[in-house]
Formats: structure tokens, sequence, C-alpha cells
């Protein structure tokens, strides 16, 4: 009986102490989910690609083609480079819900260059036959875009489309031709509609673009670094 007696007393003094302690030991238990809800949040921030869910402004340098009509009415293409700048606005601005933070709007603009040369130069606009007119041509294009994207979930993927309008130079105005009437003219600058996309995953960004003119389209597409700076 003695021993049962003292079995008892031990349970119930543990079982008191358990009540007396329990105030010190809940918090520390929720203290223990918070961490691991808190350890759980950043690793699917790690998953989804946090540089594209938290990029504000992005800058991305790129390289690739040019193709468009040369003067003597043949299909060519040259090196272009250059850069793009974006400001995403819901990044920036939004406060609401996190799964609408996916979405991807704001303006796009940047300067690619690409030096044409004559009709005849190579890809990087050199190399021309002795003699040949429009040796020195260059060509520079300025997008003023509105960039509409989407950054699927689970992934470090987003689409995003681009509309708006693209400023055209031409150093010799007909080196390319667009249609629009530049008799008189050394040089041109022209704003014409476009059309294009981004392809981003991570920090690789494929970008074709279509410019729409009055007469032969200009394509381009370049493949560069996006450099998130917020």
């Amino acid at each position: 009986m003695r021993r049962i007696s003292v079995t008892t007393s031990l349970a119930v003094a543990t079982l008191i102490g358990m009540v007396v302690n329990a105030p010190a030991f809940i918090p520390t238990v929720f203290a223990q989910d918070e961490s691991i809800t808190a350890a759980t949040e950043r690793s699917e921030r790690e998953v989804v690609g946090r540089d594209l869910l938290d990029e504000k402004v992005g800058v991305k340098p790129q390289a690739g083609v040019l193709v468009f009509t040369d003067s003597a009415r043949n299909t060519d293409s040259r090196l272009a480079a250059g850069l793009s700048a974006e400001w995403n606005m819901i990044a920036s601005l939004y406060k609401g819900p996190k799964e609408l933070k996916n979405f991807y709007i704001g303006p796009s603009t940047g300067v690619f260059f690409s030096h044409l040369g004559a009709a005849d130069s190579n890809f990087f606009g050199g190399n021309a036959v002795a003699g040949a007119s429009q040796t020195g041509s260059n060509f520079l294009l300025v997008p003023v875009n509105l960039k509409v994207g989407y950054l699927f979930p689970d992934t470090e993927f987003r689409l995003s489309l681009r509309a708006g309008g693209n400023i055209t130079y031409r150093s010799i105005a007909n080196s390319l031709s667009l249609g629009a009437s530049t008799a008189g003219s050394a040089s041109a600058w022209r704003m014409y509609p476009n059309i294009g996309a981004d392809f981003e995953y991570k920090q690789l960004v494929v970008r074709p673009d279509l410019t729409i003119t009055p007469g032969d389209q200009i394509f381009s597409g370049t493949l560069g670094l996006n450099i998130p700076l917020g």
C-alpha cells in the first residue's frame, strides 16, 4: 500500500508541476510554431524566385540581332546591343494579398544601338566593299512601352507582354526601308507602334520585339541579364 501511495504522490506532483509551468511552456511552443512558419515562408519565397517577386526596378543589359530591310531592298541583320529599364508598380506600391504580387505591370524603356554600315556590310556593320555608300549608318531604338506580366507560382519564370511605341533614329535616313518619306533628310527621328514579349527565368531574359512601320517591319531579338535594383 505504501508503494502505491508513493507512486500516486509522484504522479500528482508531476501533474501539478505541469499545470504550474504551463504558462511558461505554452509561449515556447507558439514561438517554435512561428519560427517554423517564418522558415516555411522564406523557403517558399526562395522557390518561387525572390528576385523576380521582389523586383521593383530592373535594369537589363542585352545583346542580340536586328533584322530589317536595307536601302537595296534586301532583308539584312546586324548586331544590336543596349539595355532596358523597367519599374514594377505592383512590387513598389501594392500592399494587398500576396497572391496578386505574382502579377507585373509598369513602364518599360531603354535604348538599343546598332551600327548598320552599308547595305553589303557584315553582321557588325563593317567590311563593306570599297567606295560603298552609307558606311557610317547607325540606328537607335528607344522603347516607350507598358509591360504586363505574370510570375508563375512555384517557379522562377515570368512571362510578360509589352506594347506601345519605339522611338527610332537613323543617322542616314534611307538606310532602312520604313515607308515614311525622308526626302531631303540626312537623318530621321520617327516613332512607330510596337509589340513584344519578355521571357524571364531567374536572372536571364529573352526579349523579342517587333516595330510596325508603314513600310518594312523591324525585328529585334536580344538575350540579357536581369539586374534588380530594389
